[in-house]
């Protein structure tokens, strides 16, 4: 894939999405278990391009990586490693993560290694944490602290060390990963605050799976020597960064897209993200400090460009040593959009809320980039992504998400008087958004026979008793569902649509239905001719009408106009 087109979403989405495994979590249980003297079986690995980084470098360092099962995302990891492997180069990629916790674990092994990577990851930090590795007596070289990097593994001379992990907190959790294996555990001091803590509170939580004896406190942190053999497998869980976008299209949307395999009261630090959210609901200004979730940083200002008001997005410094400055690819992104904003060194002031334009996004190679640009595609006319593979990186599953977001939506039920052309508009509408179309009318005939003769034998309170079920059915996730004129009057469907459905409301005056009605078969329902029982029932059915819809089309426009009106970009 090079470019991705994004198209808007139509109709609130019902999907429930697989969400991959963390990457974070991923990799510092593979960082954690790789030197362990018993073998680790870890189940859920993602199939991210981050963790085939780091199971590369693993690998090349004669680590045991096996794989356990045809699926490839089951391993076992530890117990031996291949001691006749004493030099290789660690390709990274643009892998942080796989970047710093193998530099670690290069200087704890026997041998000479060689850590590279791409462009960007050269223009990445590593300094302090090349700085504290040579504290602990290893022997490692580099240029203004980036790779390349060349180290010459063995043992360390000391187990304490003090390192500034105000840039990246991976600085610190590479060192505490290697700590349950050396003989006097490890004892790492922070100078100053911890950027991300949460990310380091993670790591800890990884050790302590495998029994390692871990405490974390304000100014530093102590892992004890050993490892418990293992009992039960470790699990990878779902990525709540991965949710992110969509936890963000659900408060823009009012979709309910739902994420499995994601585990709840997790050390993730983007599982707080809905109350974010909350937060920014309603209009007017708002400030946003993303400190503590900067992978969300990103979404965040696509919510803030589409809500009403002013938003300061701030805390957002350590994001531009990412995977690229995400700060300023994000300012020129936005920009190129129409969003009015201004950059500011530790994040973004953007006044949302007016009109946009769509654009072709260039993420800069990176993931978070594209997926928050897909997002603001949801709600935006015209949207694309180059470079659309990049989001292998964290979520190579992600487009194919996106369009089952599409697929998935929730029911559309299409409700308005006989005649408004119900049936027409809705197989053109089930037509552009791929999906499924129920007529309930139809499918009454095919059940009953034809409607006049039912009501003619069994009344119309039969035939609303039966239409009530049909219609019920009916509303499955990415189903169309033209209902009847009158199903509205059936007190029991009206809070089904509102929990089920997304509603439109075919609005036709009494003289459109007229003129439509005259000469029809269809029967009474007060006993006058059909063209003239039009007017009553307007009365008593329009404020139904109305109460009950999300969007209102005028059924006089043509069947093309009244489909683009309702798959127009619509945040809630």
């Amino acid at each position: 894939m090079s470019d991705a087109a994004v198209r808007p979403l139509a109709v609130p989405s019902e999907a429930v999405l697989v969400m991959p495994g963390s990457k974070s979590e991923a990799n510092r249980l593979l960082a954690a278990t790789a030197r362990a003297p018993h073998a680790h079986l870890l189940r859920g690995l993602p199939d991210a391009l981050d963790v085939r980084h780091m199971v590369a470098g693993l690998e090349s360092m004669g680590y045991a990586v096996e794989p356990d099962g045809d699926a490839g995302t089951n391993v076992r990891v530890g117990a031996a490693r291949d001691t006749s492997v004493t030099e290789a180069e660690l390709f990274c990629g643009n892998a942080g993560t796989a970047a710093r916790f193998l530099t670690a674990l290069a200087a704890v092994t026997p041998g000479e290694w060689t850590l590279t990577g791409d462009r960007h990851l050269a223009r990445r930090p590593m300094g302090p944490l090349l700085d504290a590795l040579r504290a602990l007596g290893a022997r490692v070289e580099a240029t203004n602290g980036r790779v390349p990097i060349r180290v010459s593994g063995g043992p360390l001379t000391t187990s304490a060390v003090t390192v500034d992990a105000s840039t990246s907190s991976q600085f610190a959790s590479a060192l505490l990963l290697v700590g349950p294996s050396l003989p006097d555990g490890i004892t790492v001091r922070f100078a100053g605050e911890v950027a991300s803590r949460r990310y380091l509170e993670l790591t800890c939580r990884a050790l302590r799976q495998l029994g390692a004896k871990v405490l974390l406190s304000h100014d530093h942190a102590r892992v004890e020597p050993g490892f418990e053999p293992p009992s039960t497998p470790l699990h990878v869980t779902g990525d709540w960064s991965a949710m992110g976008v969509w936890s963000c299209l659900n408060s823009l949307s009012g979709s309910n897209v739902r994420g499995d395999h994601l585990l709840e009261g997790s050390d993730q630090a983007d599982e707080a993200l809905t109350e974010v959210l909350r937060r920014l609901d309603g209009e007017g200004p708002r400030e946003v400090d993303v400190a503590k979730m900067p992978d969300q940083f990103l979404n965040l200002a696509a919510v803030a460009a589409l809500r009403a008001g002013e938003t300061r997005l701030v805390g957002a410094a350590n994001v531009r040593i990412k995977e690229c400055d995400r700060v300023h690819v994000m300012a020129r992104e936005l920009q190129r959009c129409g969003v009015d904003l201004e950059e500011h060194e530790d994040g973004l002031t953007i006044r949302g809320g007016r009109p946009l334009r769509g654009a072709r996004i260039d993420p800069d190679g990176d993931h978070r980039v594209a997926m928050a640009f897909a997002l603001l595609g949801c709600f935006v006319q015209g949207v694309s992504v180059a470079d659309a593979d990049c989001v292998a990186k964290s979520y190579p599953a992600f487009w194919e998400d996106l369009e089952a977001v599409h697929r998935r939506h929730r029911a559309v039920a299409v409700v308005g008087m006989r005649g408004a052309g119900k049936s027409t508009f809705g197989r053109a509408l089930a037509a552009a958004l791929g999906s499924a179309f129920v007529d309930t009318d139809e499918v009454f005939e095919q059940r009953h026979g034809e409607i006049a003769a039912f009501v003619q034998d069994h009344g119309w309170g039969a035939f609303r008793d039966a239409e009530l079920g049909i219609v019920t059915d009916a509303l499955d996730e990415g189903t169309v569902v033209a209902t009847g004129g009158g199903a509205i009057e059936s007190d029991p469907l009206l809070p089904r649509l509102r929990a089920h459905a997304h509603v439109v409301y075919l609005e036709a005056t009494a003289e459109l239905l007229r003129g439509r009605l005259r000469g029809s078969a269809r029967p009474s329902v007060t006993g006058a001719a059909v063209e003239d029982e039009v007017e009553e029932l307007l009365r008593r059915r329009a404020a139904r009408y109305r109460g009950a819809a999300d969007v209102t089309i005028d059924a006089e426009l043509p069947t093309a106009t009244q489909v683009a009106q309702v798959t127009a970009p619509r945040p809630a």
